[in-house]
């Protein structure tokens, strides 16, 4: 049904989709994830269900995790088939396993199959999909990287489907993704207030067959943020219900491809290197007074950031963050670099941002797209938006001409492109509604290009 423009929980009842062979079980009722890809590895997740196919009515509608063994076989079209052992799934970790793939090739596709077998040895369904290796650091092929953010059962907006963001990813399939967290929602209806409800919720989301069919063919990074670590602009020592800090810490590592870091850097051939940011493990209280103390990336991750940063020899450098870095935002927040309670870090993130040749702010959370410059240091930051236009209640600063080059209340994605052009490197930044026109293009709502 409709309620205020939002759809709410359609009882799931969709037929598995062509991907996953039918057997007795365990099945993979949220397929793969394929994260933290380089050159030469990458992780591949899966988690063992009772049922092929999971709902998003409710929580109770989440897959049942299933004990058992994962086993992925791999090949690229030139190389030999490699087969991993079998490996059992936790049962302390929501029955997830995660396999990491070294010595791959870069800029090179690999079929991927994950098949499974119950504690008895009986075979259970099977899995396909498929990855693309990141290039190597001297290549200068032409890059897609797709941004979202914000994503909640309650603004799905494809029905049974789940999001036709999703869709249109899938239709492209750009080279490289990244969800900047609020991934889900543990304090928005239906609400999960202790560990096993946060994780039913995670089970919710990812059987979508939209979601479930993007994240088998391509590769993926994930950031948290507020509402998949606890609840709305959270820190530690705060619970929510009976969800502690530490539990929405390791729920958010044990869902999704992670290495040893949150915070991480990745190499996209000669012209394209990424910065993920963590800003909620390391941060101080938002009620604390601003200062040299007050931080949210912590004085070890800000260092890491600054030098590495600066060391890049990438063409085009993206800091990729949970929260606003330029803005503006909403009135009234206090949670990120754009608001005045972070006004002393965030002044050292525009410099850097603005003083590096080639170097963009890409920012999650909010409900708005928009890109801004900041009057004071010239830092351009772009905000992906949420990924529905359902998902942008809560209100927005509305356009100031002050600061903003675009702004659009709607939701989608935002699509990055890296390539060159007569040998010259040049970025392109696109907004992007979560539908495809009648003649198969997609709907670009705003569009600017940068070159060295």
């Amino acid at each position: 049904m409709v309620r205020s423009g939002i759809i709410f929980y359609v009882v799931l009842a969709v037929a598995c989709s062509a991907n996953i062979a039918q057997a007795d079980g365990p099945y993979f009722s949220e397929g793969i994830k394929i994260g933290e890809v380089t050159p030469t590895s990458a992780i591949v997740w899966t988690r063992l269900t009772t049922v092929a196919q999971g709902g998003i009515g409710g929580l109770e509608d989440a897959a049942p995790g299933m004990p058992g063994d994962v086993r992925l076989t791999y090949q690229s079209a030139e190389g030999s088939v490699v087969q991993t052992d079998w490996m059992p799934v936790d049962p302390d970790r929501d029955h997830t396993v995660q396999i990491h793939l070294k010595y791959l090739e870069p800029a090179t596709d690999y079929a991927l199959k994950i098949e499974s077998r119950d504690v008895d040895g009986n075979a259970g369904a099977t899995f396909e999909g498929k990855l693309k290796t990141a290039p190597s650091a001297e290549s200068t092929d032409k890059l897609q990287l797709a941004v979202v953010t914000c994503q909640s059962l309650r603004s799905n907006d494809a029905g049974n489907d789940g999001f036709h963001t999703y869709r249109v990813l899938e239709s492209i399939r750009p080279d490289l993704f990244v969800n900047t967290g609020d991934i889900v929602y543990y304090d928005k209806i239906p609400f999960s207030r202790n560990a096993a409800q946060a994780r039913a919720k995670w089970s919710c989301m990812y059987s979508m067959p939209s979601i479930r069919a993007f994240h088998s063919i391509g590769a993926s990074y994930f950031i948290k943020d507020d509402h998949d670590t606890l609840k709305n602009d959270c820190w530690e020592g705060q619970t929510y219900g009976d969800l502690t800090w530490e539990e929405g810490l390791a729920i958010f590592r044990e869902q999704v491809p992670m290495g040893e870091k949150t915070y991480r850097t990745y190499r996209w051939g000669k012209d394209l290197q990424i910065w993920l940011t963590e800003n909620r493990d390391f941060r101080s209280p938002n009620t604390m007074k601003d200062g040299p103390e007050k931080t949210i990336w912590g004085a070890k991750q800000r260092e890491w950031l600054i030098k590495s940063m600066k060391a890049s020899d990438a063409t085009f450098k993206l800091l990729i963050s949970p929260g606003a870095v330029v803005g503006p935002d909403k009135r009234g927040k206090n949670d990120n670099h754009a608001n005045a309670g972070f006004t002393y870090e965030g002044t050292i993130a525009r410099k850097l941002i603005a003083d590096l040749p080639g170097a963009f702010v890409i920012c999650g959370d909010r409900h708005w797209q928009y890109h801004s410059v900041d009057p004071k240091t010239g830092a351009n930051e772009f905000g992906c938006g949420p990924i529905s236009d359902l998902h942008t209640y809560g209100g927005n600063p509305g356009y100031q001409p002050a600061m903003h080059k675009y702004f659009d209340k709607g939701g989608g994605f935002l699509l990055v492109t890296v390539e060159r052009k007569d040998e010259k490197p040049q970025i392109t930044f696109q907004h992007i509604a979560p539908v495809v026109n009648p003649d198969g293009e997609l709907k670009v709502r705003n569009s600017i290009t940068f070159g060295k």
